[in-house]
């Protein structure tokens, strides 16, 4: 998707879903130095509170990139700021993740420019996973 092609207020969703694993969770965990028991141990997590073991939050956020990428909204773009991240909710093995982003504004430069959007995870049950802004 193009600079031009982006409307300032069009809500743009990703066309598939992405399912976590629990290999994904094992990968990034241990390849991030976030090898903590809640992300790899479900016995741990549960007696937490869990339902079963968690997902990284940054994980979260790079899994709405690749849906979006997917989309073409942000094919081509390079992440340069964010703001107002939140966690609502655990994402565990098994969960399928969507995502869509609100365009807030853009300002063309020279070839393209900055896009500022709110983005959202939401799981497969519509529970508002993650939310934030970037540019």
């Amino acid at each position: 998707m193009y600079f031009e092609e982006i409307e300032i207020g069009k809500v743009y969703k990703s066309p598939v879903t992405k399912p976590i694993t629990g290999t994904e969770i094992d990968l990034i965990a241990q390849m991030s130095g976030m090898d903590l028991p809640g992300f790899l141990n479900a016995d741990f997590a549960k007696s937490k509170g869990f339902r079963d073991r968690v997902t990284p939050g940054v994980y979260v956020m790079a899994s709405m990139f690749g849906l979006m990428a997917k989309h073409g909204f942000l094919a081509d773009a390079v992440w340069v700021a964010a703001t107002d991240i939140s966690f609502k909710a655990p994402v565990h093995p098994g969960d399928r993740l969507s995502a869509e982003v609100e365009v807030l504004s853009k300002k063309e430069k020279k070839r393209g420019g900055p896009v500022t959007y709110k983005w959202r995870v939401q799981n497969q049950e519509g529970t508002l996973i993650s939310e934030g802004v970037n540019t």
